[in-house]
């Protein structure tokens, strides 16, 4: 028989992949299951990824640049999972050229990747440089017939709605990743 996952949790997001054990799996967002386990989506490695570097610093007017920015759980395409309630977390970005807080709140809506539209200008003379918030995520499973804790999916990347806007590259380059904390 189907259950769902226990109702009270801390959510935690974890520098790297951590270990499958009861502390990690009450430590993710409970998702839905229709087999004989308990899932839960685990969060790791949040970083920074860049989605857009504008380098205006040769023309005398404004460039405009319109990209699509997906947000929402992209796993593989055969895996389909189902946020089973809704969950809050607060994450603080800093780095030597970036400080920023920002909350995500996991809901059914993140089951599925949404796509929006977004267009960023450029003034004459200046770069800008475009990150987008992600985190890695794996379900975890507990096994009822086993009592184990186990992964039950590949690794996917869980895209925020979160957008950070620079005058210069964050890192040594402008795709270097950023650990947030």
């Amino acid at each position: 028989m189907p259950f769902g996952p226990p109702s009270t949790h801390d959510l935690k997001i974890f520098d790297v992949m951590p270990v499958p054990n009861e502390t990690t799996f009450n430590a993710g967002v409970p998702a839905q299951s229709t087999t004989n386990e308990m899932l839960s989506i685990i969060l790791y490695s949040p970083n920074l990824e860049i989605i857009a570097s504008l380098d205006n610093t040769k023309s005398a007017v404004t460039s405009d640049y319109n990209v699509s920015v997906s947000n929402g759980f992209t796993f593989t395409t055969t895996q389909s999972v189902s946020v089973k309630t809704s969950v809050g977390i607060s994450i603080e970005i800093v780095t030597a050229s970036v400080e920023t807080t920002f909350a995500l709140s996991f809901s059914e809506q993140w089951n599925t990747t949404r796509t929006q539209g977004m267009s960023f200008s450029c003034p004459p003379g200046k770069k800008a440089f475009v990150y987008q918030g992600t985190l890695i995520s794996r379900v975890m499973a507990l096994n009822a017939q086993t009592a184990q804790y186990e992964w039950f999916s590949a690794a996917g990347k869980a895209l925020t709605q979160v957008l950070v806007t620079t005058e210069a590259p964050i890192g040594n380059a402008p795709s270097s990743p950023v650990t947030m904390k």
